[in-house]
């Protein structure tokens, strides 16, 4: 809710209201409690979660259960020295118990000049995130969900061994209240969903893949179900009989957005952060405006997009989350700053406060999406590869304080004349991501879905170093 308002949403539920507006007021009374033992500045942020989940092993149901709880974290100030403290307990006495061990704790602490919380600002409030339909959703649709994926699974293909399946209905409800005047809630409400496992063949045995998805809208839980398992099966299978690469090269690769986003945004996400710059250990803290990766080359963080489980109006510590560029045509935008990495430099807080009511609040982005580009479908991408290697999903190392990165390339294949010619055996790649950005040859023309969290398109890139295994 605004920090200005607190009028109610049409569309929002009774008892979703309810559930905020009791939060808040929790909240309330703990920064009222924090100030009256002796806290300069108090935040309190507030949690409520119930989640339904069912889990599946080697096709059978192995747990199903239902959690529900409540937590609040109490951060503090007192003379610039930081105190936390949280419960999952909400009378008065244990309310009051926590504001006097967070200051307490704050007593105890050294000094810092950026210890200050920000000042309310106005947040633009996205319709709401919880699907009516969704809400009345538990443990027997949970279970529902799993052994769908099972059994779609099974029936796709008899060589299909499923070793995990997931499922779960999450709701969710976060508010805050700080001395500073600002005071907000939301909530949200997730179908999730994952499977994994490999394809058996006699003594052939593919390698392990793993895919999950996570959607609000339960009309849509039949057809994320079955695009989900069938692109789990079709790449599990795929990975039978594989080959050793017929050659180590140096040159383009073809990853996917998976693999994309892992290898080149990841580095570029960490070296981003404000704190990580402020701090002398990001290999962009120099480069603010400088050009870092190829033309067409764009990362934005989305918190406004819906269909991205990072959707929110405000991050944790109540600041306003708004669409913000980090990377535009090749070109380095800004870094992501939270309240503490703002008051170092005296400026505004961008929204990237991340977290929840068991800690203090770190930073971070809530919803990537790498825009696509003119490279066309993934056959097209095939074609200017030509001969080589494409990477489904990446396992290794990436040092995001050099970009250095070595590992193996998962559920890969080979590429000849532009079309895949079959599977291959784990098979090294390697080099160095900052570099790498400038030699992306071409961005697919879709920015795809990546577990319901991210948004990126294939990507051809240049200048990689592969091993054959």
């Amino acid at each position: 809710m605004s920090t200005t308002t607190e009028r109610s949403r049409a569309t929002e539920t009774l008892s979703q209201r309810e559930r905020e507006l009791e939060l808040l007021a929790r909240c309330e009374a703990l920064v009222s409690e924090a100030l009256r033992a002796g806290a300069d500045e108090a935040e309190a942020f507030a949690s409520y979660a119930q989640k339904a989940a069912a889990t599946f092993e080697k096709g059978d149901l192995k747990l199903a259960h239902v959690d529900e709880g409540t937590t609040i974290g109490l951060r503090v100030f007192r003379h610039q020295r930081l105190g936390f403290a949280a419960t999952n307990q909400v009378d008065a006495a244990s309310l009051a118990s926590a504001a006097r061990n967070a200051v307490a704790l704050a007593t105890a602490s050294p000094a810092d000049p950026a210890n200050r919380l920000p000042d309310a600002r106005p947040i633009v409030e996205l319709p709401t995130l919880v699907h009516p339909g969704l809400a009345r959703l538990g443990i027997e649709e949970a279970v529902d969900y799993g052994h769908a994926l099972v059994t779609r699974a099974q029936q796709f293909d008899a060589r299909l061994s499923v070793d995990g399946a997931n499922a779960s209905v999450s709701r969710v409800a976060q508010a805050i209240h700080t001395s500073r005047g600002v005071r907000a809630a939301e909530s949200d409400a997730m179908i999730s969903l994952s499977i994994s496992g490999m394809a058996l063949e006699g003594a052939d045995v593919g390698g392990f893949h793993y895919a999950s998805d996570a959607i609000r809208d339960p009309a849509r839980a039949e057809s994320a179900l079955k695009s989900l398992v069938d692109d789990f099966a079709r790449t599990s299978v795929g990975n039978l009989a594989a080959q050793r690469a017929p050659t180590s090269y140096q040159g383009l690769v073809l990853f996917s957005p998976d693999a994309f986003l892992d290898l080149f945004v990841a580095p570029v996400l960490a070296a981003s952060s404000a704190i990580a710059v402020q701090r002398g250990r990001s290999a962009l803290g120099q480069r603010l405006g400088e050009r870092i990766g190829a033309a067409g080359f764009s990362i934005h963080d989305t918190p406004g997009d819906r269909d991205l489980a990072g959707a929110a109006s405000f991050d944790r510590e109540g600041q306003p989350a708004r669409t913000f560029a980090l990377v535009e045509d090749g070109w380095l935008r800004g870094w992501m700053y939270n309240a503490y990495a703002a008051a170092v430099e005296n400026r505004a807080s961008t929204g990237h406060a991340r977290g929840g009511a068991r800690g203090v609040p770190g930073l971070g982005a809530h919803a990537i999406a790498v825009a696509s580009g003119t490279g066309g479908s993934r056959e097209d991408l095939l074609g200017a590869l030509g001969r080589g290697l494409l990477v489904q999903r990446f396992s290794g190392s990436v040092d995001p304080a050099s970009g250095d990165f070595s590992g193996v390339a998962k559920s890969s294949r080979w590429v000849e004349g532009g079309r895949v010619s079959g599977p291959l055996r784990e098979t090294l790649i390697s080099g160095n991501a900052y570099q790498l950005l400038a030699r992306i040859v071409a961005l697919g023309s879709e920015s795809e879905r990546v577990d319901g969290s991210a948004r990126a398109p294939w990507a051809l890139v240049d200048g990689l170093t592969v091993t054959a295994g």
